[in-house]
């Protein structure tokens, strides 16, 4: 199987305040948001098993983000940590709609994703991770197989399109961050 290994990209959640409820999209496997911010997080994932695999910081929801089980106006932010990579164009499109849904007015939403060139170099796009959460560096490595591309002006022009305002972007080579706020 032909793979395209990206670069390790070098984040640092210990840096990152975020303050109130948190709903992490995705929030499986490494369970890096949960990690971080402990009982502030509602970690939602469709996987069962994905959910059992992470350790155990905050409430685990098995849950799908494109039909969010949440009253509107729930969650102070939401968070997506790697998690768009593994989704179609479409249902970004719904879980932002859903993620916007569930935001208090003002409230925040935190992506970090890869960067995924199209035509696909590869069957498989591999995202190696460094990440320090409270002194400890942990280093998982994402994959996806036939993703569509998937760019910062994608994404971003997706979550304006979902109601969001944008507020600050970070972008490496094949990474990046991206901060968004609820309008109203």
């Amino acid at each position: 199987m032909e793979y395209f290994t990206a670069q390790t990209q070098h984040i640092n959640l210990t840096e990152i305040a975020i303050p109130g409820r948190i709903l992490d999209i995705g929030g499986g496997g490494e369970g890096l948001i949960a990690r971080r911010f402990g009982s502030q997080v509602v970690s939602i994932d469709k996987r069962k098993d994905e959910l059992e695999e992470s350790p155990d910081h905050g409430l685990k929801i098995i849950m799908d983000a494109t039909d969010l089980k949440f009253l509107d106006a729930t969650f102070d932010n939401a968070t997506c940590f790697y998690s768009l990579m593994y989704m179609t164009n479409d249902e970004i499109d719904t879980v932002l709609t859903e993620a916007y849904r569930v935001l208090k007015p003002g409230g925040a939403l935190w992506i970090w994703d890869a960067i995924i060139p199209y035509p696909p170099a590869a069957k498989v796009f591999l995202a190696p991770l460094e990440v320090l959460v409270h002194g400890e560096t942990l280093t998982p490595t994402y994959g996806v197989g036939g993703k569509e591309e998937q760019s910062v002006a994608n994404i971003q022009q997706k979550c304006l399109n979902a109601g969001f305002i944008h507020v600050e972007t970070k972008k490496s080579k094949q990474g990046f961050f991206m901060k968004l706020q609820h309008t109203k």
